[in-house]
This record gives C-alpha cells, structure tokens and sequence, in this order.
C-alpha cells in the first residue's frame, strides 16, 4: 500500500480474569492483522485462540503467494484452522468443547479485507463516521435478523454471548462473510473482543478517536475505559492507521 504509513496500536489486557484467552497478531509488513478471543475456560481457551494466531497468517500468506482471491484466501485459513481446532477439542472431556472467535483483516490490491466468526468485532472510523464491518454470530443477533428480537431486547437477552459460529464448531455450516473496503487517508480500522466492546459504544469509539490521533494511544484509551466501566473479561484491542504517506 504505496500511497499509505501504516501505523498500528495494539493491547491485550488480563483484566479480571484469571488468565488471558486472548490472542492477537500484527504484521504490518504483510498487512495482515488478527484477534482471537478463546472460550472453554483457561487452558482450553488459551490452546483455541493460539491455534487460530498459529494457523491463520500462515495459511493465508501461503494461499494469498498462490494468487487466490483474499476472500477465499482468508476463507480456506479460517476452515483450516476450525479443523484443527475441532481435532484438537477431541481430547477434551465430554461437555468441554473448546474454541475462539476471530475477526481478521488483510490487504490485497490495495483494498482491506475484513472477516470474523464469533463476536469478536472490526470497525471502520472514517471521520466521524464509526461502521460495525463484522456480524455477531450469536443467537440474539440471529434473532433480530429474522425479527423475533428488537436490538434493545437483544442487549438484555440470555442469548447475547450464545454462539452459533466460531472456530471449533463442528456444526457450522457456512463460513464467514468477507467485506472489502477501501482505505482512504485518516481511517482507523479497529478489531477488539467482546471485552472491550460490550462496554465501549459506538459513540465513544467516535469521540474517542477524534480525541486522540496516535493508534497507541487510541487503544489504550479504549482498553482503560473498558476496564474501568468494569469488564470482567480479557480485553483485547488493535488499532490500524492509515495516513497519508
């Protein structure tokens, strides 16, 4: 990407949790960035969101030197890494299945592509403008896709953080959407777990970022204030910038 610095600020906090789940990877050079939020409960959820941070960039860097579109690219990395990580929830006790959300962003032609399973989030910040690029893959979220639910019933529903996409499901029976967009000069593309964003609004990711320029300093702004609006789960957030060069 000639015509852009990329810039990127990145932070995982433990927070109240009694270890982390969270994993994220920045590769600037390859503009291939990635978070994973872990579920099933320690080291189970730490082994998930580390296969998917293990599998995913080397899958898709290896399908993207292949010349295959980024939206398959990134397709066949997810699929993989499901796999890998439903062979290794096998030796799990019965019950304990494991596995991660991941939302993912790469660029291929000059354009971002942005993909997630689960709930973990990417958003776009163009001016004053903040885009939700991802779905949520829980059942709420399904419920007010079909009309059952309104969005402010959803916010209070048992159902908010019940899954039915993400890696590690053996049931899934459709991969993820992927959403292209292309990067204009002041664009901050964001990708954070449900720790930050079931306590940090639309509206603060808006007044939050016309506050404060640097990426760093923006998630380290958003981090704090999750915890400090008390989020008991891992905290997990990576800014990308995108200035003129």
């Amino acid at each position: 990407m000639a015509d852009f610095v990329i810039r990127v600020g990145c932070r995982s906090a433990q927070g109240m949790r009694a270890n982390n789940e969270d994993r994220f990877v920045v590769d600037p050079e390859r503009h291939l960035f990635l978070v994973a939020d872990g579920m099933g409960g320690q080291d189970r959820g730490e082994q998930a969101s580390g296969l998917a941070a293990e599998i995913i960039p080397k899958v898709l860097q290896d399908r993207l030197a292949a010349h295959d579109p980024a939206d398959q690219a990134m397709q066949r990395a997810l699929a993989e890494a499901n796999h890998a990580i439903i062979a290794a929830g096998q030796s799990q006790p019965l019950g304990r299945r494991m596995g991660t959300t991941a939302v993912l962003a790469v660029e291929q032609g000059g354009q971002i592509f942005v993909t997630g399973l689960g709930d973990s989030r990417a958003y776009l910040i163009r001016g004053n403008r903040v885009e939700q690029l991802t779905v949520d893959h829980s059942v709420a979220q399904a419920l007010v896709s079909s009309g059952a639910l309104t969005m402010e019933e959803a916010r209070s529903s048992p159902w908010q953080h019940v899954l039915h996409k993400f890696l590690g499901c053996a049931e899934m029976a459709d991969g993820a959407d992927v959403r292209p967009f292309t990067p204009q000069a002041g664009d901050r593309l964001l990708l954070a777990s449900d720790g930050l964003t079931n306590h940090v609004s639309e509206d603060d990711l808006r007044s939050t970022a016309e506050q404060l320029a640097a990426p760093q300093a923006l998630v380290d702004q958003l981090v704090n204030l999750a915890l400090e609006r008390g989020s008991r789960d891992n905290v997990t957030c990576v800014v990308v910038a995108f200035e003129q060069e």
